[in-house]
């Protein structure tokens, strides 16, 4: 990880990226440095977009989140905007704990209930309507 006086907005999409799956990995900080040879606070500035990432890190921190390389670059598209979006505490803890649910069902309704919000802009209609 090289130290970078300024950061772009990728810096601060991968670095999410990185801090969405080590968190669903249940990899900690402290653990993910340990694992690619880097100290917490780097792992934290990466994650916080204030530092930016070697592409030997990235390799090391893919194969110590056992995930793809791709995943890091998942929000940034060429030619388009880049919007910066930072990471969702409450969509990391559905997702954490979505799978924990024994209940296919009950998993197959959260997920149609969050689909069904999501495309109606959050709202539910009433059953009136």
């Amino acid at each position: 990880m090289t130290y970078a006086k300024s950061t772009s907005d990728i810096d601060l999409i991968i670095g999410a990226n990185i801090h969405r799956i080590r968190v669903l990995a249940g990899v900690s900080r402290r653990g993910l440095g340990k694992a690619v040879g880097l100290s917490f606070s780097q792992i934290k500035k990466c994650e916080d977009g204030q530092w930016r990432i070697s592409a030997s890190s990235i390799v090391a921190v893919a194969k110590a989140l056992d995930c793809s390389i791709d995943q890091f670059w998942q929000g940034i598209d060429p030619g388009e905007a880049i919007v910066v979006s930072p990471a969702q505490s409450d969509a990391i803890a559905v997702a954490q704990n979505f799978d924990r649910i024994p209940s296919r069902a009950q998993r197959e309704a959260i997920a149609e209930l969050i689909e069904t919000l999501a495309a109606e802009g959050g709202s539910l209609r009433s059953a009136a309507e």
